[in-house]
């Protein structure tokens, strides 16, 4: 089988030479070293050119890099009935969860504070008397494990979803009035939402009147999800006080994008969590072969929802 990746400016010299080493009967094709478009039954893509779908007319599947999906779901070539896939191993919703519990409790925990006390041989023990509260907008696979570790340091958690979930490991919330019910309770509100037509803007002045004084905004899941101007107007109110951004709706960010010098925004470049070579060619191998098998590809994506 020939298999193509597709992702733009990254290198991916890493990725073909472990793929090779586990499933040495695989062409791996490297975009835009495409060969004969048609003889390409396996895709691998990440914001991938206009058009290319159109030309691998030989798809059985097609899987994403990473775990979002909407760049393959809102192409207008991909055909309607190839099974479409994604790659979420442990390691990217690990370290998802790790980079949630840094930001969220070196900002608790004011460890900022302690390297200009160091500078001025200040003696200053401090500590928060209380846990924060954080709130998870989405409980797919990374929002599962950052409950998991939010729980194991005994910090509570709750979550949000579109639907009510029975036997959740946390208290969940649903619906427009359970939205804004779990923005009113907690500290940190941690958006790992996929980005659909009912998420698109979802982070936005309505929500952020929600919010308590003084709390923080955390956006891993699309920079779609965030009415920009609303949260520029909303951090002006306190509500909320901080915003961490991970992703956004241009990436790179503009250099003259006011985010870059706000005083209430922390930004990182869409680096939470990175699908590692490593992992990702194990997963590429297993989805690769489910579908030589006639299954669907690995975590298969249901359209109708998005996800």
């Amino acid at each position: 089988m020939i298999v193509l990746i597709c992702a733009p400016g990254r290198d991916h010299s890493r990725l073909v030479r472990r793929i090779g080493q586990l499933a040495p009967d695989l062409e791996v094709r490297v975009w835009p070293d495409v060969g004969a478009p048609e003889a390409v039954e396996f895709a691998v893509v990440w914001k991938h050119p206009a058009g290319l779908l159109r030309e691998l007319t030989g798809l059985r599947a097609v899987s994403s890099l990473g775990a979002g999906v909407d760049h393959l779901l809102n192409d207008p070539d991909l055909p309607p009935n190839l099974p479409v896939g994604r790659l979420v191993g442990p390691r990217l919703a690990a370290d998802m969860a790790g980079y949630l519990v840094a930001q969220i409790l070196g900002h608790w925990r004011r460890l900022d504070r302690f390297p200009e006390f160091q500078k001025q041989r200040q003696w200053r023990p401090w500590a928060p008397d209380r846990p924060p509260q954080v709130g998870l907008l989405g409980l797919g696979r990374m929002g599962q494990r950052a409950a998991l570790a939010f729980q194991a340091l005994q910090v509570p958690v709750a979550a949000w979803r579109q639907r009510p979930l029975d036997d959740a490991s946390v208290p969940i919330h649903h619906g427009r009035d359970g939205l804004e019910a779990i923005a009113g309770l907690v500290d940190y509100l941690v958006c790992l939402l996929p980005l659909t037509d009912q998420t698109r803007a979802i982070l936005d002045q309505n929500l952020f009147r929600c919010m308590k004084p003084g709390s923080v905004l955390i956006n891993v899941g699309r920079g779609e999800h965030l009415v920009e101007s609303d949260l520029l107007d909303a951090l002006d109110q306190g509500r909320p006080g901080l915003a961490m951004l991970d992703v956004f709706t241009e990436e790179p960010l503009p250099p003259r994008h006011p985010f870059w010098t706000h005083p209430a925004v922390r930004i990182t470049p869409h680096c939470a969590s990175l699908t590692q070579p490593e992992e990702a060619a194990d997963l590429i191998v297993t989805s690769v072969r489910r579908v030589q098998d006639g299954l669907s590809p690995l975590d298969p994506v249901e359209r109708k929802l998005g996800y």
